[in-house]
């Protein structure tokens, strides 16, 4: 039951449009994504959240970032035999708020899926979109992980200096 409310969850967000939710909304849907997948897994998928105690008041495109770990689960945990750790840690950045999201890839080329390019080029856009260019999505493969970072302005802090996004 609690596994279709979360499927119907997704997809009202997915079939809404283009819209702006709030952080605790969008991480949300990510939580109920990871849980879906939870089940398909089992335990070959494990979550660590690291979230501040009040998640900043912010507003984010809706399904910006839960494309973000539905690639950690297609290139990273369903091509791992023995499966792995899904991360994702939110905090204040000084103006900005940081989201990482990583997760274990394949060491071997054969074992890599290279995908469609659709999910990580989509959120980067929304992102970047919905912030005017004060938004950065940057990822990045080392050390058998593959590490998507989001930085989010706050509303009302001076526009900063951002690092720079690998392509």
């Amino acid at each position: 039951e609690q596994l279709l409310l979360d499927l119907a969850e997704l997809f009202r967000a997915a079939l809404s449009g283009l819209r702006e939710i709030a952080l605790e909304e969008e991480l949300a849907l990510v939580r109920r994504y990871l849980e879906i997948e939870a089940l398909r897994f089992g335990p070959r998928l494990r979550t660590r959240w690291r979230l501040p105690g009040q998640l900043p008041r912010i507003v984010v495109p809706a399904l910006s970032l839960q494309p973000l770990a539905e690639n950690a689960i297609r290139h990273g945990i369903e091509r791992l035999p023995e499966g792995g750790e899904v991360e994702i840690d939110v905090h204040d950045a000084g103006g900005h708020v940081e989201i990482v999201v990583r997760n274990p890839v394949p060491a071997s080329a054969e074992d890599r899926h290279q995908g469609h390019n659709i999910g990580l080029p989509a959120s980067t856009a929304r992102i970047e979109a919905y912030s005017e260019g004060r938004g950065s999505v940057r990822a990045e493969r080392a050390d058998g992980h593959f590490t998507v970072t989001v930085h989010l302005p706050v509303p009302g802090t001076p526009p900063a200096p951002l690092p720079s996004r690998a392509d």
